[in-house]
């Protein structure tokens, strides 16, 4: 697939998520929307898909097949092999079809280059940041940590130039508090839970490949509206996960911990899960309608899952009606007679003759020349022309040579020798 049809097939695929999340996303479990944009993400970077006759492309091609169907048969008709041949490989300006993509290849590349150079610049003024921050050491944190252990270490610091908690880092992940933290507030428990959820689940992975697929696909709008929602998800199902873990009666002291951060935004900080203030009427929202997921509630999650996958992230299947099903067998047998060829009508072209005069100075008309100014085998379109070439075995003939004599029977062969007499067939040689 071209980067184009993988755009395109990723933007269908961000528009059904984008609408079905707008319709459910109260009924659903957030982790269903996760799985989604995982896959419209995989649908953006694979260059390949798997056929399905249940992908909403299969069900477009079954609708127009049968116009195709009808269409290329004619071609095949009116056109000889070697033209066909000619009009799908040559295209009719190479040197403006070649500018035109180098151009847009550049544009694509520079933009994806800049985009990437934008992530790359936030990221490393956060890390000089980061790098000013002090670590926390006291007994709560100290319980804190033992009890949240994992195989990747972790380390809780805080800075004064950021107002809002937020984690980073892969192999050793760390959760910055801002300065003014209080250490004996209860509530302190579930800003930990939350960042303690995303380093369990790499999200910083996650969000360097939604990055990723930002960069590639730059020019598609629809890429960054992912890029937004699928961010807001991710602080979703990590408000889900704490509110799970600690019980609903938990929900009214959550929402008022998120509530109680600083409006304050730290800026913009790439591959950092921030606890912040971003779409927090959706989040309070999403965290007071909780409730635990019920049979009904999964099944439907499973069903969406696979029923937007097969859908939208399948290619259409094959159909039988290929570019070759209408072509004649004898035109795809390499083997074929040439003389068969004229005995069924079909235009042969033999080797060219230049010029456009005969022996006797007779202009031969233009429309039975080729587009070199050669003789070949054409219809003759006017009978009544006397200029017109001579017909034999169903074939009109203008010019002939001595190797033309085995295309021939011996009786065609003897009336295309009286037409040579009488000047109405020319010799090539």
């Amino acid at each position: 697939m071209s980067l184009l049809q993988m755009s395109f097939a990723g933007a269908v695929m961000i528009l059904a998520i984008t609408i079905i999340r707008a319709l459910a996303i109260s009924l659903l479990p957030k982790k269903t929307f996760l799985a989604l944009w995982g896959i419209a993400v995989a649908r953006l970077l694979l260059p390949f898909s798997l056929p399905s006759t249940f992908s909403v492309y299969s069900l477009i091609g079954s609708q127009t097949s049968g116009i195709a169907a009808t269409k290329v048969p004619q071609i095949d008709k009116v056109l000889p092999i070697d033209t066909i041949g000619q009009m799908a490989t040559m295209p009719g300006d190479i040197g403006n079809t070649t500018s035109t993509v180098s151009i847009w290849g550049a544009v694509w590349a520079a933009g994806t280059l800049i985009c990437a150079m934008v992530f790359v610049v936030a990221y490393w003024k956060c890390r000089q940041e980061f790098q000013t921050s002090l670590p926390v050491k006291n007994d709560f944190i100290k319980n804190w940590l033992n009890a949240h252990q994992l195989k990747r270490p972790i380390s809780i610091r805080q800075s004064s130039r950021f107002s809002a908690p937020l984690t980073y880092g892969v192999f050793r992940p760390v959760i910055l508090m801002p300065i003014s933290t209080d250490w004996e507030n209860t509530k302190l428990q579930y800003v930990l839970a939350h960042e303690y959820v995303h380093i369990r689940r790499f999200d910083s992975i996650t969000k360097l490949v939604l990055i990723a697929a930002l960069c590639v696909h730059w020019f598609n709008p629809l890429v960054w509206v992912m890029y937004i929602l699928a961010n807001r998800d991710i602080e979703l199902s990590c408000d889900e996960a704490v509110v799970r873990l600690f019980g609903e009666t938990t929900k009214a002291a959550y929402a008022r911990a998120l509530i109680s951060m600083e409006e304050t935004k730290s800026g913009f900080a790439p591959l950092c899960n921030n606890f912040n203030k971003n779409a927090i009427e959706e989040r309070i929202t999403a965290i007071m309608k909780f409730k635990k997921a019920s049979i009904f509630s999964l099944a439907l999650a499973l069903a969406l899952v696979v029923g937007v996958t097969t859908a939208f992230a399948t290619s259409a299947i094959a159909t039988a009606t290929d570019n070759t099903s209408n072509i004649p067998s004898e035109l795809t047998n390499p083997a074929y007679d040439d003389a068969a060829l004229v005995r069924d009508n079909i235009n042969a072209v033999p080797p060219g003759v230049t010029g456009n005069q005969d022996k006797n100075e007779t202009v031969i008309p233009e429309k039975y020349m080729d587009m070199d100014g050669a003789l070949n085998y054409e219809l003759g379109e006017e009978p009544e022309d006397l200029n017109a070439p001579a017909n034999v075995a169903n074939t009109t003939l203008l010019s002939v040579s001595h190797d033309d004599e085995r295309k021939h029977t011996p009786e065609e062969w003897a009336k295309i020798l009286d037409l040579i007499d009488e000047g109405k067939v020319f010799w090539e040689d």
